[in-house]
């Protein structure tokens, strides 16, 4: 435990800033399981609604990205990769229909 004032406050600055980390994180992990659930609909039943609603799941699931970047949560390499990981898969699908 610390004794220092300062490394109190460090600590308690470090659980709110982990939490706040933490948060970002589950939001990508989160919005990136909503795409790929309905980049699977899209899969299953090919529709000019599924790919409207794939395609809007993927704009949020990259902004989502793009805060977390901005906020330094991920490396803006880790966010390249997975925005293109994402890409990929929705171009994969949709060459494949």
């Amino acid at each position: 435990m610390a004794n220092l004032k300062s490394a109190i406050k460090r600590i308690d600055v470090t659980k709110r800033n982990t939490l706040e980390n933490k948060l970002y994180s589950s939001n990508v992990k989160t919005f990136t399981k909503k795409y790929l659930a309905s980049l699977d609909e899209y899969k299953e039943n090919p529709n000019p609604a599924n790919l409207a609603i794939v395609t809007q799941n993927l704009s949020l699931t990259f902004s989502k990205i793009d805060k977390a970047t901005k906020k330094n949560i991920f490396h803006k390499n880790t966010a390249a990769r997975k925005k293109s990981a994402l890409t990929k898969a929705f171009s994969f699908v949709k060459t494949a229909s």
